[in-house]
């Protein structure tokens, strides 16, 4: 039976160890599309809502004229994620007239998504103050009242023709 030397052994060790590393990334091949999802990538939203981010944690805000109002949470890569995954979810709707409207919502009986329902919003200048915690950190947006999906075809308003 052979034993290795001592001088061997940091080689040894050296070429078991790499094995270990991380895992290189896929190297493209030129003239072959990536099926690989990208982090962030996609921001469309999937139930007629507008996306938003907090770190790795997207969520779509679905604000209905109706006054029926949803909220979605999925990962760094658009995979739906369980209401569960946050707690204390409200929605305080702001319009140009009259008292803030706060609700809070609750778990759906699927548990995909938060909702509440509160009075028709009529006001085009209304506003949304969206807040949750997640993983133990308070997070709130104020956001435009947008009853119908955002055209991410649209021109961008910031440019020149």
């Amino acid at each position: 039976m052979k034993f290795l030397s001592l001088r061997a052994v940091p080689f040894a060790v050296l070429l078991l160890g790499s094995g270990c590393a991380e895992e290189a990334p896929p190297v493209p091949v030129e003239g072959v599309p990536s099926m690989a999802p990208v982090a962030h990538g996609d921001h469309n939203p999937k139930h007629d809502g507008t996306v938003w981010m907090n770190g790795d944690l997207h969520f779509e805000v679905v604000l209905n004229a109706s006054g029926e109002h949803h909220v979605y949470f999925s990962d760094a890569y658009r995979m739906e994620l369980p209401a569960a995954v946050a707690t204390k979810v409200t929605i305080e709707i702001l319009r140009t007239e009259g008292d803030p409207e706060p609700l809070a919502l609750a778990i759906d009986e699927f548990g995909e998504s938060w909702t509440a329902t509160g009075r028709a919003v009529e006001d085009s200048d209304a506003r949304a103050v969206v807040s949750f915690v997640h993983e133990g950190e308070p997070y709130e947006i104020d956001l435009p009242f947008v009853a119908e999906p955002m055209d991410l075809n649209a021109a961008d308003p910031h440019t020149n023709p």
